[in-house]
């Protein structure tokens, strides 16, 4: 299935990679949460400022076998994202390797589809 909010993870997983904040703020709601696969949240001010300050850098940010799910009935202004990442994390004391689920909700909002929620759990080894 193709779906436009694919294109919205793609944005997402480059805006990661590149560690374009000013393209990860364009598409996040200003309630987006991060909950991490370590179990710590994140509002997007919370989010943005451990980016900008170097507390948590990505790399090598792939996303794979996502799933779209949309409502059955109803407007559609809402849509799940579920799949796997994996990335490299550099931290000021410590690089690890990420595989996890996650699951992302986007909102349309007008004709923009917004980042609101990401919630991660670690796929364990």
């Amino acid at each position: 299935m193709t779906h436009p909010i694919l294109q919205c993870e793609e944005q997402r997983r480059v805006a990661m990679n590149e560690t374009d904040l000013n393209a990860f703020r364009q598409f996040c709601d200003p309630a987006m949460t991060y909950r991490h696969s370590t179990g710590a949240v994140d509002d997007l001010t919370q989010y943005i400022h451990k980016l900008e300050s170097n507390q948590v850098k990505y790399s090598n940010v792939e996303f794979k076998d996502m799933t779209v799910l949309l409502p059955k009935s109803g407007d559609q202004k809402v849509a799940l994202v579920m799949g796997h990442m994996f990335a490299d994390v550099t931290k000021p004391t410590e690089k690890i390797k990420i595989s996890s689920h996650f699951q992302t909700t986007w909102t349309l909002v007008g004709n923009d589809w917004k980042l609101l929620a990401v919630h991660s759990a670690s796929i364990g080894h």
